[in-house]
C-alpha cells in the first residue's frame, strides 16, 4: 500500500486578497516522496514551478480575486513516487467579504 501524504491546506478570503497555507509531508524513514503539488485559485496556479521529490513542503502564497463578488474555485492535486494521490476542490463564496477553505488528512 503506497505511503499516503500528510497535508493542511487553508485558502482564506479578505475580499479580493487571498492568502493560501500549505504544509506537507511524508513519513521519516520511509522511501516516499511527493511526485506533485497544485494549488489552484480561480484558475490560477499558485505553486509554480514545483520541484519534485520534496519530503516536506509548505508555506504561504498571496493571490488577488479578478472578481471578488463572484464565487471562486479553489483545488488541489497531491500525488507521491508510490502511487499515492489526492485531490479535491471547494469554493470561496463571492456573496462572503470573508471565506475559507480547509482539505486535511491529518
Amino acid at each position: 500500500m503506497p505511503t499516503a501524504i500528510r497535508y493542511q491546506i487553508v485558502v482564506e478570503k479578505d475580499g479580493a486578497n487571498v492568502k493560501a497555507t500549505y504544509d506537507l509531508s511524508v513519513p521519516e524513514g520511509g522511501s516516499a516522496l511527493i511526485a506533485t503539488f497544485s494549488l489552484k485559485v480561480d484558475g490560477k496556479e499558485l505553486i509554480d514551478p514545483w520541484i519534485p521529490g520534496q519530503t516536506r513542503f509548505n508555506g504561504t502564497q498571496f493571490t488577488t480575486l479578478a472578481h471578488p463578488d463572484q464565487d471562486a474555485v479553489v483545488s488541489f492535486a497531491i500525488t507521491s513516487n508510490e502511487g499515492w494521490s489526492a485531490a479535491d476542490s471547494d469554493m470561496l463564496r463571492g456573496s462572503k467579504r470573508f471565506d475559507d477553505v480547509t482539505f486535511s488528512n491529518l
